[in-house]
């Protein structure tokens, strides 16, 4: 039996066909469409790409935002456009398989505490830090949902700031700790310096996440400073996250969670510096991700395998 994982997340939509191992056997990917029905419509046809006249068994989805599991319902997500959008009935209708609907940080988590970062845990958080920041639990093997929408934490006032987030509220966690404050504080940062590394390393370059991470990574010195700029409000938050849940595991994945210790180490050491008792007990674990870009996509697929074995 192999099983059809989407992610669609603020700019792209990743599929892969797994094995009930969670291998991946194929991939597809596009841009994520511009409204709710073209995004039902692009589901469609990634899996039909990917089925390819094989037996897949079921389709799991993964979507930025506000996602009823129970009904499958995408309720709403400030990069993913639709509004009450029935997608598991709707993909049902069109594909004639068991459909599965979850949050993408919620199958990023299940994914990454079955096969990759997470392993053996209890209590684990996961949070993926891209264009917004996702969040996740898992305890005792099985995700936390609340009533629905457990795991927002980007949109938490956990820092100060008056930055207007995508979501319309101001002082988000998210608009200083993921990829566009990145952005924004490299576009201050360059006009206010013009003539400073991080402009002449960019060149004619669009400002953009990959561009300054990738300049970081070369050792450019004005690129580090952001990204421990960033790394450090994203520590912050995280401090009372883990006093809250204390979990023995933080797994940080997404496209900018994903660079390594370069964020990892600004995060843990504001972490630390800013978390509860740090003086009477050890900081916890803070990881990166194992399984990349394709951890949402697999996790969707292995809560559709799920699935299958919950009709049967």
């Amino acid at each position: 039996m192999t099983a059809v994982g989407v992610d669609v997340g603020g700019s792209k939509l990743l599929a892969v066909r797994i094995d009930e191992a969670g291998s991946v056997v194929d991939e597809y990917r596009t841009t994520t469409p511009d409204g709710g029905q073209e995004m039902v419509a692009g589901i469609v046809a990634a899996v039909q790409d990917l089925a390819a006249g094989d037996d897949v068994a079921a389709c799991g989805v993964g979507i930025a935002g506000l996602v009823e599991h129970d009904t499958g319902t995408f309720v709403w997500g400030p990069h993913v456009a639709g509004i009450k959008i029935p997608v598991r009935r709707q993909l049902q209708a069109e594909l004639g398989i068991v459909v599965a609907i979850d949050n993408d940080a919620n199958t990023t988590a299940l994914a990454e505490h079955r096969l990759g970062a997470g392993r053996r845990s209890q209590a684990m958080l996961m949070l993926t830090l891209g264009t917004g920041i996702g969040g996740a639990m898992v305890f005792g093997g099985s995700i936390y949902r609340g009533r629905a929408f457990a795991g927002e934490f980007g949109h938490t006032r956990l820092v100060d700031g008056m930055n207007e987030c995508d979501c319309g509220r101001r002082g988000c966690w998210e608009t200083e700790a993921a990829g566009p404050a990145l952005e924004r504080m490299a576009r201050e940062l360059i006009a206010s310096d013009p003539a400073g590394s991080l402009a002449n390393s960019l060149g004619d370059q669009p400002v953009s996440g990959p561009a300054i991470t990738a300049a970081a990574l070369a050792g450019e010195p004005q690129a580090i400073a952001l990204i421990n700029q960033v790394g450090r409000a994203f520590g912050r938050g995280l401090s009372s996250l883990i006093s809250i849940f204390d979990p023995d595991c933080i797994v940080v994945g997404g496209g900018l969670g994903s660079i390594g210790e370069i964020l990892l180490n600004p995060i843990r050491k504001s972490a630390n510096e800013t978390r509860y008792a740090a003086d009477h007990n050890e900081l916890v674990p803070i990881v990166a991700a194992e399984l990349g870009e394709r951890a949402g996509a697999i996790g969707a697929g292995l809560l559709a395998i799920d699935a299958v074995g919950d009709h049967e």
